[in-house]
This record gives structure tokens, sequence and C-alpha cells, in this order.
């Protein structure tokens, strides 16, 4: 004994497929293509992120130590020194990923500061946190000596 036929049956028409009702032998689907929505045009493939709290934080100690901004957005540098009774300077117009990194290493400068202003007002917990603050703050002087070598000449 055979399985009893199905309802519907699928064939193919035209490069389609098509489910075709066996009792009235009419198409149970639409023959014709529905018309496919245009997909709309992407933006960026990099979404970029909201800053975190050292970002922000690096952003208020750059505007406290930039001299002023140009008209394309650059950060303008002029600090002046002395060291061993020699005068230097340090001219620069740093773009936004230079200015970026001039934010966190003063970040990192800002940590051993604020580790000794913590215990002084918080106790001996933020003694805990020395370890961490004493080589950031090191990097920190590291980055802006090396930032320095690589914009000098701008």
């Amino acid at each position: 004994m055979d399985a009893p036929k199905g309802r519907y049956r699928v064939e193919e028409k035209d490069g389609r497929l098509v489910v075709i009702d066996t009792a009235t032998g009419a198409p149970a689907s639409s023959v014709t293509p529905s018309p496919r929505p245009q997909a709309a045009p992407r933006g960026p493939a990099v979404i970029a992120r909201p800053p975190g709290l050292f970002d922000r934080y690096g952003r208020l100690l750059l505007h406290l130590v930039v001299n002023r901004w140009d008209e394309e957005g650059r950060a303008i540098i002029g600090w002046e020194w002395e060291t061993n009774g020699l005068k230097q300077r340090w001219d620069a117009a740093l773009g936004p990923a230079e200015q970026r990194r001039l934010a966190r290493a003063l970040v990192a400068i800002s940590a051993f500061p604020i580790v000794i202003l913590l215990s002084i007002f918080a106790g001996p917990l933020p003694w805990l946190f020395l370890p961490v603050a004493l080589p950031a703050t090191f990097w920190g002087v590291w980055s802006i000596m090396r930032l320095k070598r690589e914009t000098g000449g701008r």
C-alpha cells in the first residue's frame, strides 16, 4: 500500500520553486516574485564608542596644558623650561591621535599625586595603589618625551 498523496507539491517554474495545490492544480503561492526592499546605504563600518573615564579625564588635563587650538582642531603646544641653565622649548601642532597620546600620558603622570592625596584624606588604603601609580607616572613622562621627539620639528 502506498502512502497517501500530500495536499501540496513543489515544482520548479521559470527557475523558481512554486507550491501547487494538488486538489485544484493551481499554485498555492505567488508565481510572480515579490519586490524586494532596497537595502539602505550602509554607514561607516566602525562605530565610535563614547570615551571612557580616563579619556575624559585626559581631555580635561589636555585643555589645561594646551596654549591654543588652530582652525583645523589641532592643539598648539608651546612649552618652555630650563634644564641645567639652558632654555628649552617644545613647539608642536598635535593632531587627534597625538592629542590622545598626550592626554593619556598626562593621566598617567597624575596617578602618583592622586594616590598621595587620597592617602592623606582616605587613610592607608590608597597606598596599595602605589605599585601601579609609580610605573604609570614614569610611563607618562617617557611618553611625553617620546612625543616631543617625534613632533619636535613641526
